[in-house]
């Protein structure tokens, strides 16, 4: 029965892992005419690619077989080079930083379900015993919590130019 629940939350964490990552990606995308966040985003997502792929190994010895998310919109490039353009011609209008500042936030919440969900993950391991999950957890939710430290300084430093100059 606890393997089942444990492939569940691994299932529920490695489709949170790729939906940050997809979102990094996104961010990136959106705010290429910005390289203090397009740059780290394209790392930070590959980071929760990585993630992704640890917990696929992890739910495969848990008995779930969960599938790498595929890229295989034939529109996706097409759409990656309309954000990309879109971004940097925003860069030169002053609601980029109000954008900015969105992408962060929502960036943000998306980190915190993640670590929330590692959180969950870690008692689970030792509830059951499961050292080999437990390192897992050990290894890869301190980077999420990385992750929203990154986020939480971009925040801080962003919010105040955009929200304190007039419109």
């Amino acid at each position: 029965m606890a393997t089942t629940r444990t492939g569940t939350l691994l299932a529920e964490l490695h489709e949170a892992e790729e939906a940050l990552a997809r979102e990094f990606h996104r961010v990136a995308e959106r705010q290429a005419a910005d390289h203090g966040t397009h740059y780290p985003c394209l790392t930070l997502a590959a980071r929760c690619e990585e993630h992704a792929a640890r917990l696929r190994a992890a739910a495969g010895r848990h008995g779930r077989d969960l599938s790498e998310h595929r890229h295989s919109e034939p529109l996706s490039h097409l759409l990656d080079a309309v954000r990309r353009k879109s971004s940097e011609r925003r860069g030169h209008h002053g609601s980029a930083g109000q954008l900015l500042l969105r992408d962060l936030r929502h960036l943000f919440l998306a980190a915190q379900e993640v670590s929330l969900l590692w959180l969950l993950l870690g008692q689970v391991a030792r509830a059951v015993r499961d050292q080999e999950l437990l390192d897992d957890v050990e290894e890869l939710h301190p980077e999420t919590l990385g992750q929203i430290g990154w986020l939480t300084t971009r925040l801080k430093n962003t919010a105040p130019q955009v929200l304190a100059t007039a419109d």
